[in-house]
């Protein structure tokens, strides 16, 4: 379901099979806009069931958002007696342990994660209070099942995952990795006049041909994406692969290495250099 166009717009199907009668369930709004909230839960008061957001959204370039905002969605919802969702497929794990929820200290009544729960292995979790679980089978009517659920090969995986995770230490160096990274990308980059932000939040990494604050995919300007096509060629040509499309964000792992992330660096200063040479 894609958003439409205007203050407060009922979904539109972006995928074939998907019947408009299912997307006319969803109501679309910005990142960012209180106003837009308010507006439809006022339009369709004691109608919301949920409010579903990435707390850190990450699935279309890195558009943090003010802890304000996030705790206006929690005092919103509890106001209206509708459940507010993070989906934490993606920042789960990778900003603490705790995740976003833990970060911005903002408590949903639904969370879910994704594989990294496992370790990359095909697995996802989802998580309420006692109360809301309590309507899952087998105590609830809610019926939830799957070929892959519980799989032992996943579980041991996850645990492993888990138990590294919670080793002393593990999040403070892997955040000190990470924003030792980006913040010499960030240097290099201003130090040349370039156009170009790095944004960061715990280990998530963002690349921008811009200079300003980005907090909601209208503030991306689709023609930088040229710009991230040559910088995507000229890394691949230096060893070093990201993701293919300009709107995905970058992990640091446990598993780099200081000599991986300074060569990772220094064919980023080389590439940058090319990419705004060919203006």
């Amino acid at each position: 379901v894609k958003a439409g166009s205007g203050l407060v717009t009922f979904g539109e199907t972006s995928s074939a099979g998907v019947p408009k009668s299912f997307a006319d369930e969803t109501i679309v709004v910005s990142l960012n806009d209180k106003e837009a909230l308010q507006k439809a839960f006022e339009e369709f008061k004691d109608q919301i069931a949920a409010v579903i957001i990435e707390p850190v959204p990450a699935n279309n370039g890195l558009l943090l958002q003010h802890k304000e905002y996030l705790q206006f969605l929690r005092e919103i919802c509890t106001q209206n007696g509708t459940l507010l969702i993070f989906d934490e497929v993606i920042s789960g794990f990778r900003i603490g342990f705790e995740g976003a929820a833990g970060y911005y200290q903002i408590q949903p009544d639904i969370i879910t994660y994704g594989k990294i729960i496992g370790g990359g292995m095909p697995v996802g979790a989802y998580g309420a209070s006692a109360a809301i679980m309590g309507n899952v089978s087998p105590e609830g009517p809610v019926y939830q099942a799957g070929t892959l659920s519980g799989n032992p090969v996943a579980m041991g995986a996850g645990i492993a995952q888990l138990t590294e995770l919670l080793r002393m230490g593990f999040y403070r160096d892997l955040n000190n990795k990470t924003e030792e990274f980006t913040e010499a990308i960030q240097r290099f980059a201003t130090a040349r006049s370039y156009i170009f932000k790095v944004f960061s939040i715990g280990s998530i990494f963002w690349f921008a041909f811009s200079d300003k604050d980005i907090r909601k995919a209208e503030d991306i300007d689709p023609a930088s994406m040229d710009k991230f096509k040559k910088l995507h060629r000229e890394l691949i040509n230096r060893g070093i692969y990201l993701g293919p499309s300009g709107y995905e964000v970058g992990f640091i792992s446990s598993a780099h290495t200081k000599i991986e992330l300074e060569k990772a660096k220094r064919a980023i200063f080389e590439s940058l250099d090319i990419v705004f040479r060919d203006k």
